[in-house]
């Protein structure tokens, strides 16, 4: 694994992962919504999940205009995985994550940011989708044959928390399916965690080569991102 770039400046309120495999043609534009927020003490942390494509390219060009960009490659082990190496390596006060299929809109970290900071009895909020592109509407893994809003899910690239989370809650782990859902569930019980419904976040309906494809395939036909894990309780979502 190999990381090229560096923090600028002063150090990092945030620290953004954003995972990708073979998305060259799309990371480009979750780069720009990424380095075009509001607030600039940001590090941004692009992990390569042994993408085969010119992903590297595409980083390196952004690395050459924005140094707050790092770059990360490793050999395919899944988002799970590729999310965790970002962790490790971040230094923000702050984490959270950006597929690369996905777009901030300018405010989506600034509003996170400040929120957090004036709720210091918070350790992690999330929520705020915008549905682009297609249906919001998912199967409902523990109600068969209904169907539930995805801007209701706790959909993992919306996760926003503080750094002293990756001690209390650890990392995601590597599943079939279902490591939003577990992770949520964990940091349920040790922490507190709030909704947010700024619809910042930008999520793409419509790709179809996304990190988690296989995962998605798994599952049959539940098609989201943040697949529900059969064999826990149901989160329960703040709203």
């Amino acid at each position: 694994m190999g990381t090229i770039g560096c923090v600028a400046g002063n150090p990092p309120q945030v620290s953004v992962v954003i995972p990708t495999y073979n998305r060259s043609n799309l990371l480009s534009r979750a780069l720009r919504s990424a380095t075009r927020q509001e607030i600039d003490t940001v590090e941004f942390i692009v992990v390569d999940d042994g993408s085969t494509d010119s992903t590297c390219d595409v980083v390196n060009a952004a690395i050459e205009i924005d140094p707050r960009i790092r770059y990360i490659y490793q050999d395919n082990q899944g988002p799970a995985v590729a999310r965790n190496s970002g962790m490790v390596v971040s230094v923000g006060k702050y984490v959270t994550f950006l597929d690369s299929d996905d777009e901030y809109l300018p405010t989506h970290l600034s509003l996170r940011t400040e929120f957090m900071d004036m709720r210091s009895d918070i350790q992690m909020i999330h929520g705020g989708l915008e549905v682009v592109n297609g249906s919001s509407m998912v199967p409902d893994f523990y109600r068969p044959g209904e169907m539930i809003d995805l801007r209701e899910c706790a959909v993992g690239a919306t996760f926003f928390f503080r750094r002293s989370m990756i001690d209390l809650v650890g990392l995601f782990e590597h599943r079939e399916y279902g490591e939003d859902t577990e992770y949520f569930a964990r940091a349920q019980k040790l922490a507190k965690v709030e909704r947010v419904h700024w619809p910042t976040y930008r999520y793409f309906r419509n790709t179809s080569n996304s990190i988690v494809s296989a995962e998605i395939q798994r599952n049959a036909d539940n098609d989201i991102r943040m697949v529900e894990l059969g064999g826990i309780e149901p989160p329960s979502i703040s709203r």
